[in-house]
């Protein structure tokens, strides 16, 4: 006797299903005889009694639902099938093994869908629904309905592989003991995924548990022993001694062992010098001999003026010694000077004019009136080292890169920094009122900060000019690595480049910018100042340097603040560049003491 078999075949990566419905015409010869009249009330009874019920003979994948529920029958599915897909595939190869889950090969099991065309076979006519009832146990047989996903299964693969793949090893000459020798060549291979990936989707759209025996590709070396045998002895001179670029009085040698490295043979077998082999190398010398230009250093006196002409700087001519490299490793003679070029710096005097620094952007300024002498000392070292800086379009203003090292050897003395609760003396207290007038003028301009640092208290001398508080900036450079560096960064998004210039007068620093005006319109909101934070209890620190059981005052106490100050810009066409806050928290200083030890 024919069965009925309900099956899915694989379009696209997944399974797309189509019912083959083939029946027995003796069954149908059943209910049309007409001696069977007699019969013909408890027959018809027999639909109505397996409402919501697979009706009998119908199976999946030997599971039998004669009478079950679809959920009955979901459970006695997920109960089948339980071991399959936590063990569906295992992998073989050379005695190893991988064993895989069906979720891992990128297979699912959709039960919903199966029972659907369980539950709806023999439901297609009135016919079909008498004739049902007399087919034997497995008259209808239908096979799971399952998706594949390739994309998973390759994954799968993947971790597969590393412990089969090997790769080729090209033939290569070497140094030792002053003997040049060879290294054969290695046939490598690689897993055949595409053949496995073939057999596991057949087992499992079948739903079935395989085992598969991983086949693999030969991978062959790009340079064989067969290619660089004949031609060992020319592939000797190229790599038999190291070659030397002189420069400036200096050697720099490119070693045998760099050579050997770069060795390559073409398709005609023929042994040449890749430079492209060598570029760390090359990079290397090409950052010692590198002399950068130095650009036209401008100020602004109703207009732009030359202050101090560029200057050259000197390069490595990369494609002309990468050939002069090649030509030495041919030849007896490997020593040779080192092509190099003029390296001209992008703002020139020949071409000032085409910078777009047209206009006075935005200034800031702040006061630093009663300083002592080693912080206004300060103020002017770094007003001077920052001024007449260039910033190109698209490139970062950096305060602490543009300003240069803090040391005395840049022109700093000491001076009194904040440092945790506590004044400290270090190099360069003052920098910050410096950076507090940069900040100013950037963000007058509009400037969209990538980097910014409230200071830990609250000062007053940044606000002796009746600028809000919190309008300050922070900068530190560490003096060790266990410290935090801060800055004052952002890019210019102008199509112009950017000038920064400085001047002190008097007690007063100023920030002036100057480039292409953009149209930006800059507001600043109202500045909001918490209630004061209260200081606490007086603190101490022990000073070996007082006599015991003296104290020193440090400092008085001042309280603690939360400052937010907002600042809103807009494009010419509307469009809001920023609207943020500048928010500071100051924290309470208490009322600091030095003593004595005891």
């Amino acid at each position: 006797m024919r069965c009925c078999h309900v099956r899915g075949s694989n379009v696209g990566g997944f399974l797309v299903v189509s019912v083959n419905t083939k029946r027995l015409t003796s069954r149908r010869r059943l209910l049309t005889v007409a001696g069977l009249g007699v019969l013909a009330v408890p027959v018809a009874a027999l639909p109505v009694r397996y409402q919501g019920q697979f009706y009998p003979g119908t199976t999946v994948a030997g599971v039998r639902l004669n009478g079950l529920t679809q959920q009955e029958a979901l459970v006695e599915l997920h109960r089948y099938f339980a071991p399959y897909e936590q063990r569906a595939a295992r992998f073989g190869f050379e005695g190893r093994y991988w064993l895989a889950t069906l979720g891992e090969l990128g297979g699912t099991i959709n039960y919903e869908a199966t029972l659907d065309i369980a539950m709806n076979h023999g439901r297609e006519s009135v016919t079909d629904r008498y004739t049902q009832f007399f087919a034997p146990d497995d008259a209808v047989i239908v096979e799971p309905v399952v998706e594949f996903d390739e994309t998973v299964a390759r994954k799968f693969m993947e971790t597969i592989a590393p412990a089969i793949d090997i790769e080729a090893r090209n033939a290569r000459l070497y140094r030792e003991s002053g003997e040049i020798q060879m290294v054969d060549s290695q046939e490598g291979r690689a897993l055949d995924r595409d053949t496995a990936i073939e057999e596991l989707e057949r087992g499992v759209i079948a739903a079935t548990y395989v085992e598969i025996d991983l086949q693999t590709d030969a991978v062959i070396p790009e340079v064989t022993s067969a290619q660089l045998e004949p031609n060992k002895n020319q592939a000797i001179t190229l790599i038999g001694e190291a070659v030397y670029l002189t420069y400036d009085g200096l050697t720099y040698p490119i070693s045998a062992e760099d050579l050997a490295q770069a060795l390559v043979i073409d398709d005609d077998s023929k042994p040449q010098i890749d430079p492209a082999n060598l570029k760390a190398r090359l990079d290397a010398i090409q950052t010692v001999v590198y002399v950068p230009p130095k650009n036209v250093m401008l100020g602004w006196d109703s207009g732009l003026y030359v202050v101090r002409d560029d200057v050259d700087g000197i390069e490595m001519d990369r494609e002309a010694t990468e050939a002069l490299v090649t030509q030495l490793a041919s030849s007896t003679e490997r020593t040779a000077e080192m092509p190099t070029r003029v390296a001209k710096a992008k703002a020139r005097v020949d071409n000032m004019n085409e910078l777009g620094l047209e206009q006075h952007l935005a200034y800031g300024s702040s006061s630093f009136a009663g300083s002592s002498w080693e912080r206004a000392t300060n103020v002017g070292v770094a007003a001077n080292n920052i001024s007449y800086k260039l910033v190109a379009p698209g490139e970062l203003f950096s305060f602490n890169a543009l300003l240069g090292p803090i040391s005395t050897d840049m022109g700093f003395v000491s001076g009194t920094i904040i440092n945790g609760d506590w004044t400290a003396t270090d190099i360069g207290g003052g920098v910050c009122q410096v950076s507090t007038t940069v900040f100013r003028a950037a963000a007058r301009a509009g400037f969209r900060f990538t980097e910014w640092h409230a200071h830990s208290w609250r000062l007053g001398f940044y606000e002796l000019d009746g600028s809000p508080p919190g309008f300050d900036a922070a900068i530190y450079q560490p003096n060790s690595a266990d410290e935090i560096t801060k800055d004052l960064s952002f890019y210019n998004t102008l199509d112009s480049w950017l000038l920064l210039m400085m001047i002190v007068d008097g007690d007063t620093v100023y920030a002036h910018f100057y480039g292409t005006d953009p149209g930006w319109v800059v507001t600043f909101g109202d500045v909001w100042v918490s209630d004061p934070i209260e200081p606490g209890k007086p603190v101490e620190r022990l000073n070996p340097e007082l006599a015991p059981g003296e104290r020193k005052f440090v400092s008085s106490a001042h309280p603690g603040y939360q400052v937010v100050l907002p600042r809103k810009v807009v494009a010419a066409d509307g469009t809001i560049i920023s609207d943020a806050n500048f928010v500071s928290d100051f924290r309470a200083q208490p009322e600091t003491w030095e003593i004595g030890p005891t």
